[in-house]
């Protein structure tokens, strides 16, 4: 009998630790739903066309197979971004801290990055924040390399 009444504290105790350590648990999850600061950045969003068209075969035919659009963003003469998308996807959106920038446009062969086309210059990229810059460039046949 002397041994029940000892168990039945050592139980409690325990039971009780176990709920104390599900409490703190449950306070870490809400701290990470907590919003996160958001640095303050704008958009470009650079749009293109294969000889005036918006059309996966146009990217095809030019490129000899498939071909991706290679993004490469410049603050003053520093790489400061570089992204890629499928040529057929004819847009691709990057985020930056707002300042000047220039980029360079390409479309490569997918895989190598060996250019596909001359490389466009693309000057006075202006990004402001909470807004999106939105460009257009056109790869006209004569770009093509082959």
């Amino acid at each position: 009998m002397n041994q029940e009444k000892s168990v039945f504290p050592l139980c409690g105790l325990a039971l009780s630790s176990f709920l104390a350590l599900g409490c703190i648990l449950d306070v870490e999850p809400s701290a990470q739903r907590r919003p996160r600061p958001t640095q303050a950045v704008g958009s470009l969003t650079m749009e293109w066309t294969v000889a005036n068209r918006m059309d996966a075969r146009a990217c095809s035919q030019h490129s000899r197979g498939g071909a991706d659009f290679e993004l490469i963003i410049y603050r003053g003469s520093r790489e400061v971004a570089r992204d890629y998308a499928r040529c057929d996807d004819f847009s691709i959106t990057v985020d930056l801290p707002p300042d000047d920038y220039t980029a360079t446009a390409t479309l490569v062969e997918r895989g190598n990055d060996r250019p596909v086309t001359t490389t466009l210059q693309v000057e006075d990229i202006h990004i402001v924040r909470g807004a999106t810059l939105n460009l257009d460039v056109d790869f006209p046949p004569s770009s093509f390399l082959r």
